[in-house]
């Protein structure tokens, strides 16, 4: 796909690889710049731990970090549903701000631990209710629901 900005022809293209350690398909995202005449760049785009697509329009992931920003502005993301109860870090409020993306943010108490013994964390009714009305809402989409981990059970559709 060619999107021609500012005398930049930008392809975006999914390049299948085998990884070394699991011998499992993994997927690395590339995204090719070429400038104007000659001049040349690469750059590749690294997607959030646990990055994968619920739906159409929906992703899921673990806590982006700034490595991952170009990877989400890629998405076209709207809107962000933060999951964990710690306020979200100046830097990632930066690139929010910056992409006109919108923040919902659930503070949901949970452990790594109670996860894996029980994925029914005691969530309050009304959070999951008020979170899935964001969700169910497709003037947020394209959004991106994470955590720390990205494994949050009950967003896995």
């Amino acid at each position: 796909m060619g999107v021609i900005s500012n005398g930049e022809v930008i392809e975006t293209g999914i390049v299948t690889m085998l990884s070394p350690e699991t011998k499992v398909p993994a997927i690395t995202y590339a995204t090719r710049v070429e400038k104007k005449e000659e001049e040349e760049e690469e750059m590749f785009v690294v997607p959030p731990l646990n990055f994968s697509m619920v739906d159409n329009g929906i992703f899921r992931s673990g806590f982006p970090e700034k490595s991952n920003f170009s990877f989400l502005q890629n998405l076209g993301l709207k809107s962000i549903i933060y999951l964990c109860p710690e306020p979200y870090p100046e830097e990632n409020n930066e690139f929010l701000k910056s992409n006109g993306i919108r923040l919902f943010h659930f503070g949901i108490n949970g452990t790594k631990s109670s996860c894996i013994q029980e994925p029914f964390v005691d969530i309050p009714e009304d959070t999951v209710r008020e979170a899935l009305k964001v969700v169910l809402d497709n003037r947020n989409h394209p959004l991106l629901i994470h955590c720390k981990r990205g494994k949050v059970v009950w967003l896995d559709v």
